[in-house]
């Protein structure tokens, strides 16, 4: 049987920097669509948009987002970062995560990525796709 790991604890940006900060600049460079700096994570997170979770094995940032026309309100996974990939932190973790958006308030909990193996793990544990983004640059001369 496989033993249960603690939950994330909610926790200050701050005191944790020293080791969220190169996960997220790691984060940054294999996402080349990625416009914000670990700064902007920082400041989220001080200023309570963003919220840090810790746990032994990684980290998590959420936000709210908000529908624009439905006013529907889903935690967004922001970020995430395992130490160790391979550990299905996603399905560890995912009951915590659920009932944090239900405490909160949020009809249902979201994550973003644009990591092909993402799309098959997340589909096979229930989640559903709602969109993919496709872009193209406009060129000019």
């Amino acid at each position: 049987m496989e033993e249960k790991r603690a939950d994330p604890v909610f926790s200050d940006i701050r005191t944790e920097w020293s080791w969220v900060r190169p996960a997220i600049e790691d984060i940054l460079e294999d996402d080349e669509y990625l416009t914000f700096l670990p700064e902007d994570v920082y400041a989220a997170c001080i200023n309570e948009q963003a919220h840090l979770w810790v746990t032994e094995d990684g980290f998590v940032v959420t936000v709210g987002e908000a529908d624009a026309f439905s006013g529907e309100r889903a935690l967004l996974v922001w970020l995430a970062a395992a130490k160790e990939q391979g550990q299905g932190l996603v399905n560890v973790h995912e009951e915590f995560f659920m009932q944090a958006a239900k405490d909160a308030g949020y009809s249902k909990l979201t994550v973003k990525s644009r990591v092909p193996k993402m799309r098959n793990y997340l589909t096979e544990m229930g989640w559903d796709i709602e969109t993919v983004v496709y872009s193209r640059r406009v060129s000019y001369g």
